[in-house]
């Protein structure tokens, strides 16, 4: 018999970082007075998508796409056997796939991203306390007074030597950018554009701290880590989506606005305009 169940941390934190997302989610959605039916279904098939994303994108960044048609070709399929979840590529497929739905369902993307958007960085704070507990995206050898040494780790982490704990500086990190995106959606949660401003202070975040990485199987290339190109990508694009929004925004706001009522001497000088004709 055994007295104990012994549950694999990075699978538990992983658990707990869903589900955390799940419950902030749904209580600013409902907050937000959106469609509850709606948000079960894109949670669903957000998470599924941006599973398979991240699982896809940690493939190509990790094998050379020669060895992956090989297999693929061969029908032995032996790079697929093996596997982790790249951050980035779970959010690209989420992502897509809440697009995709919600523009089916003829649902507003961005009063959900509004609600939804916040809870990311959460997921991620507690996602990457699974990485540190497994060894997996573990930061560069370093002797600093905050650096760790494993002893036997299941995610690739070196042993016996101090290693600088990356994972949970971008825990600490991701939680003040989940305490911003709060405090910038508000009490009444409307601001769609907040998922630009993740992309802004995430990319800004990722492509820094990819600096202390030690991981080589995110891939180089000219120099910069493959996540280092997507985050390049992201802040340009939350800073497009910026000024696209802003700029919609004002023009609603110039179109809601009533033209000012003739004065009395402006209505005077028309009747006399009348009259003469």
């Amino acid at each position: 018999m055994y007295p104990f169940i012994t549950i694999p941390s990075y699978g538990l934190m992983m658990a707990i970082a869903l589900i955390a997302a799940i419950l902030l989610s749904y209580y600013r959605v409902k907050k937000a007075k959106l469609d509850l039916d709606v948000f079960s279904s894109l949670a669903i098939i957000a998470i599924a998508c941006g599973l398979l994303g991240g699982y896809l994108l940690y493939i190509f960044v990790t094998y050379p796409i020669s060895k992956i048609i090989g297999c693929i070709g061969d029908g032995s399929f032996e790079v697929f056997k093996k596997g982790g979840l790249v951050f980035y590529g779970a959010i690209i497929g989420g992502v897509l796939s809440a697009l995709i739905y919600l523009k089916v369902k003829k649902q507003k993307f961005f009063d959900y991203a509004a609600a939804i958007v916040p809870a990311i960085p959460l997921a991620h704070a507690i996602g990457r306390v699974g990485c540190f507990l497994a060894g997996c995206c573990y930061g560069k050898v370093c002797d600093t007074p905050i650096s760790v040494i494993y002893t036997n780790p299941v995610g690739g982490a070196p042993t016996g030597v101090p290693v600088f704990p990356i994972q949970l500086v971008e825990s600490a990190c991701n939680l003040v950018v989940f305490a911003i995106l709060l405090i910038y959606t508000g009490r009444e949660i409307k601001k769609g554009s907040v998922i630009f401003l993740y992309m802004i202070l995430y990319g800004i975040e990722r492509f820094i701290l990819e600096y202390f990485r030690a991981d080589e199987i995110r891939g180089i290339f000219l120099g910069i880590s493959t996540s280092q190109w997507i985050s390049i990508a992201l802040i340009v694009g939350g800073i497009v989506g910026f000024v696209l929004m802003y700029m919609h925004e004002k023009k609603k706001k110039l179109a809601a606005v009533p033209a000012p009522e003739p004065s009395a001497e402006e209505e005077k000088n028309e009747t006399e305009e009348k009259t003469e004709e």
